[in-house]
Protein backbone atom coordinates (compact mmCIF):
# COMPACT_ATOMS: atom_id res chain seq x y z
CA UNK A 1 0.00 0.00 0.00
CA UNK A 2 2.86 2.30 0.52
CA UNK A 3 3.77 2.09 -3.07
CA UNK A 4 0.34 3.11 -4.18
CA UNK A 5 0.40 6.13 -1.90
CA UNK A 6 3.75 7.32 -3.28
CA UNK A 7 2.53 6.74 -6.79
CA UNK A 8 -0.59 8.84 -6.14
CA UNK A 9 1.55 11.59 -4.67
CA UNK A 10 3.79 11.53 -7.74
CA UNK A 11 0.75 11.68 -9.99
CA UNK A 12 -0.66 14.67 -8.08
CA UNK A 13 2.68 16.46 -8.40
CA UNK A 14 2.73 15.79 -12.12
CA UNK A 15 -0.79 17.19 -12.52
CA UNK A 16 0.19 20.30 -10.53
CA UNK A 17 3.23 20.79 -12.78
CA UNK A 18 1.08 20.41 -15.91
CA UNK A 19 -1.42 22.96 -14.57
CA UNK A 20 1.38 25.44 -13.81
CA UNK A 21 2.89 24.99 -17.29
CA UNK A 22 -0.52 25.47 -18.94
CA UNK A 23 -1.14 28.58 -16.82
CA UNK A 24 2.31 29.98 -17.72
CA UNK A 25 1.73 29.34 -21.42
CA UNK A 26 -1.68 31.05 -21.20
CA UNK A 27 -0.10 34.10 -19.51
CA UNK A 28 2.58 34.25 -22.17
CA UNK A 29 0.02 34.18 -25.00
CA UNK A 30 -2.20 36.74 -23.25
CA UNK A 31 0.79 39.04 -22.69
CA UNK A 32 1.75 38.83 -26.35
CA UNK A 33 -1.82 39.70 -27.39
CA UNK A 34 -1.93 42.69 -25.01
CA UNK A 35 1.44 43.98 -26.24
CA UNK A 36 0.29 43.62 -29.85
CA UNK A 37 -2.94 45.53 -29.21
CA UNK A 38 -1.12 48.28 -27.29
CA UNK A 39 1.47 48.70 -30.04
CA UNK A 40 -1.25 48.79 -32.69
CA UNK A 41 -3.20 51.48 -30.81
CA UNK A 42 -0.05 53.54 -30.31
CA UNK A 43 0.80 53.33 -34.02
CA UNK A 44 -2.76 54.26 -34.93
CA UNK A 45 -2.57 57.36 -32.72
CA UNK A 46 0.79 58.35 -34.23
CA UNK A 47 -0.62 57.99 -37.76
CA UNK A 48 -3.68 60.05 -36.81
CA UNK A 49 -1.46 62.82 -35.40
CA UNK A 50 0.78 62.73 -38.47
CA UNK A 51 -2.24 63.10 -40.77
CA UNK A 52 -3.52 66.01 -38.65
CA UNK A 53 -0.07 67.63 -38.76
CA UNK A 54 -0.05 67.34 -42.58
CA UNK A 55 -3.48 69.01 -42.70
CA UNK A 56 -2.35 71.79 -40.35
CA UNK A 57 0.76 72.35 -42.47
CA UNK A 58 -1.39 72.69 -45.61
CA UNK A 59 -3.67 75.14 -43.78
CA UNK A 60 -0.59 77.11 -42.70
CA UNK A 61 0.63 77.32 -46.29
CA UNK A 62 -2.81 78.56 -47.34
CA UNK A 63 -2.55 81.28 -44.67
CA UNK A 64 0.83 82.39 -46.03
CA UNK A 65 -0.55 82.32 -49.58
CA UNK A 66 -3.49 84.48 -48.44
CA UNK A 67 -1.09 86.95 -46.81
CA UNK A 68 0.99 87.06 -49.99
CA UNK A 69 -2.09 87.58 -52.19
CA UNK A 70 -3.56 90.30 -49.97
CA UNK A 71 -0.40 92.45 -50.04
CA UNK A 72 2.02 93.52 -52.69
CA UNK A 73 5.00 91.34 -53.49
CA UNK A 74 7.37 94.03 -52.17
CA UNK A 75 5.59 94.05 -48.81
CA UNK A 76 5.52 90.28 -48.65
CA UNK A 77 9.17 89.79 -49.55
CA UNK A 78 10.49 92.80 -47.66
CA UNK A 79 12.68 92.36 -44.66
CA UNK A 80 10.48 94.61 -42.50
CA UNK A 81 7.36 92.43 -42.58
CA UNK A 82 8.66 88.87 -42.44
CA UNK A 83 12.38 88.64 -41.90
CA UNK A 84 14.50 85.79 -43.20
CA UNK A 85 15.21 82.91 -40.80
CA UNK A 86 12.88 84.26 -38.13
CA UNK A 87 10.24 81.91 -36.81
CA UNK A 88 6.63 83.08 -36.79
CA UNK A 89 3.57 81.49 -35.24
CA UNK A 90 0.19 81.12 -36.86
CA UNK A 91 -2.08 82.31 -34.09
CA UNK A 92 -5.80 82.42 -33.54
CA UNK A 93 -6.14 85.12 -36.23
CA UNK A 94 -4.97 83.21 -39.30
CA UNK A 95 -4.40 86.33 -41.39
CA UNK A 96 -1.41 87.46 -39.36
CA UNK A 97 1.77 85.87 -38.17
CA UNK A 98 3.26 86.56 -34.76
CA UNK A 99 6.98 86.54 -34.15
CA UNK A 100 7.97 83.52 -32.08
CA UNK A 101 9.05 84.70 -28.66
CA UNK A 102 8.91 81.41 -26.78
CA UNK A 103 10.21 77.92 -27.41
CA UNK A 104 7.24 76.90 -29.54
CA UNK A 105 3.94 78.13 -30.86
CA UNK A 106 1.82 75.79 -28.76
CA UNK A 107 0.28 78.54 -26.60
CA UNK A 108 -0.68 80.59 -29.66
CA UNK A 109 -1.87 77.68 -31.76
CA UNK A 110 -5.60 77.13 -32.24
CA UNK A 111 -5.06 73.65 -33.72
CA UNK A 112 -5.00 71.55 -30.61
CA UNK A 113 -3.20 71.06 -27.38
CA UNK A 114 -0.31 69.02 -28.75
CA UNK A 115 0.50 70.81 -32.03
CA UNK A 116 2.76 73.79 -32.68
CA UNK A 117 2.71 75.58 -36.08
CA UNK A 118 5.65 77.70 -37.17
CA UNK A 119 6.47 79.59 -40.36
CA UNK A 120 10.02 80.36 -41.52
CA UNK A 121 10.76 82.67 -44.44
CA UNK A 122 13.91 82.65 -46.58
CA UNK A 123 13.62 85.61 -48.96
CA UNK A 124 15.77 85.65 -52.10
CA UNK A 125 16.49 81.98 -51.60
CA UNK A 126 18.72 80.36 -54.21
CA UNK A 127 16.50 77.29 -53.87
CA UNK A 128 13.66 79.28 -55.44
CA UNK A 129 15.28 80.53 -58.64
CA UNK A 130 15.01 77.46 -60.87
CA UNK A 131 12.50 77.80 -63.66
CA UNK A 132 11.94 81.54 -63.15
CA UNK A 133 12.67 83.51 -66.29
CA UNK A 134 15.18 86.36 -65.96
CA UNK A 135 13.88 89.88 -65.53
CA UNK A 136 14.32 92.09 -68.58
CA UNK A 137 16.94 94.70 -67.75
CA UNK A 138 19.44 96.59 -69.86
CA UNK A 139 22.26 95.16 -67.72
CA UNK A 140 23.27 91.51 -67.78
CA UNK A 141 20.37 89.25 -67.03
CA UNK A 142 19.81 88.29 -63.43
CA UNK A 143 17.62 85.49 -62.27
CA UNK A 144 15.12 86.69 -59.68
CA UNK A 145 14.85 84.65 -56.55
CA UNK A 146 11.64 83.89 -54.77
CA UNK A 147 10.79 83.46 -51.13
CA UNK A 148 11.13 80.01 -49.66
CA UNK A 149 8.49 79.36 -47.01
CA UNK A 150 8.70 76.45 -44.59
CA UNK A 151 5.75 75.44 -42.43
CA UNK A 152 6.76 73.29 -39.47
CA UNK A 153 4.09 71.46 -37.50
CA UNK A 154 5.46 69.75 -34.40
CA UNK A 155 3.68 67.59 -31.87
CA UNK A 156 4.35 65.56 -28.79
CA UNK A 157 3.17 62.25 -27.46
CA UNK A 158 4.22 59.74 -24.84
CA UNK A 159 7.08 58.52 -27.05
CA UNK A 160 8.96 61.82 -26.81
CA UNK A 161 12.02 61.78 -24.55
CA UNK A 162 12.21 64.04 -21.54
CA UNK A 163 13.53 67.46 -22.52
CA UNK A 164 12.29 67.19 -26.12
CA UNK A 165 8.55 67.79 -25.91
CA UNK A 166 8.04 68.12 -29.68
CA UNK A 167 9.96 65.16 -31.04
CA UNK A 168 7.75 64.64 -34.11
CA UNK A 169 7.39 67.11 -36.95
CA UNK A 170 6.09 67.59 -40.45
CA UNK A 171 7.62 70.19 -42.78
CA UNK A 172 6.00 71.65 -45.86
CA UNK A 173 8.26 73.78 -48.07
CA UNK A 174 7.28 75.86 -51.07
CA UNK A 175 8.57 78.82 -53.05
CA UNK A 176 6.60 81.98 -53.66
CA UNK A 177 7.44 84.44 -56.40
CA UNK A 178 5.91 87.52 -57.92
CA UNK A 179 5.27 85.75 -61.23
CA UNK A 180 1.93 84.26 -60.23
CA UNK A 181 0.84 87.40 -58.38
CA UNK A 182 -2.56 88.80 -59.39
CA UNK A 183 -2.13 91.95 -61.43
CA UNK A 184 -4.02 95.03 -60.29
CA UNK A 185 -6.53 96.24 -62.90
Amino acid sequence: MMREKGSASCEAGQILLEVLLAFSASLLVLSAIIIGITTSLSNTQYTKNQNLANSYAKEGMAVVRQIRDSSSWNNFSSLEDYTTNTRYCIGSNPTELKKLDVLNCLAQSPVGKIFSREVVFDHDSPDCSAGIPPTPTPTPTTIPKGSKVTIIVSWSDNKCPVGDPFCHKVELITCFSNIDQKQAP
